[in-house]
């Protein structure tokens, strides 16, 4: 399967997000209508197109669909690009998920998200919405830890 995002709204010279999980070597999908729960793994990145909740840790890249859910607790050990919902569909912050990334999270235009990040780098495009903390991690302490069973 081969799924192709682009910012489009940028006008020419602006910044543009192209998503294809096949090159970018993503082998698990959680596809939409589907809904996992529990402490999870995911070696190989995910591309999330329905709901995850919980807790764990993604080994590799973490894309999350414009029909994505990610809530809980996770650790993300490549890139994030968020075009759906990270952490709950309300307005407000959402205290119950929180989410680091190794690497640099993209919030596209389409993006929203109320859950807690910490991230080496964050790009927010036009129109992405970021109502949650967002905290830089320092070079030299690559991940705090994260307790994933409370």
């Amino acid at each position: 399967m081969t799924s192709v995002f682009q910012e489009s709204s940028f006008p020419s010279g602006h910044d543009s997000l192209v998503i294809d999980p096949v090159a970018m070597n993503i082998i698990n999908r959680v596809a939409e209508g589907t809904m996992l729960n529990g402490e999870l793994l995911f070696k190989g990145g995910l591309l999330l197109q329905g709901t995850l909740r919980g807790s764990g840790e993604i080994a590799g890249k973490l894309v999350i669909w414009h029909t994505g859910q990610l809530q809980g607790k996770f650790r993300v050990l490549g890139d994030l690009y968020v075009l759906g919902h990270l952490g709950g569909v309300a307005d407000e912050a959402d205290a119950t998920t929180q989410v680091e990334c190794q690497g640099t999270v993209h919030v596209a235009s389409t993006g929203i998200c109320t859950g807690s990040l910490s991230a080496s780098r964050l790009r927010l495009y036009d129109g992405g919405v970021l109502q949650g903390p967002f905290r830089t991690l320092k070079h030299e302490r690559s991940l705090p830890v994260l307790d994933t069973t409370a």
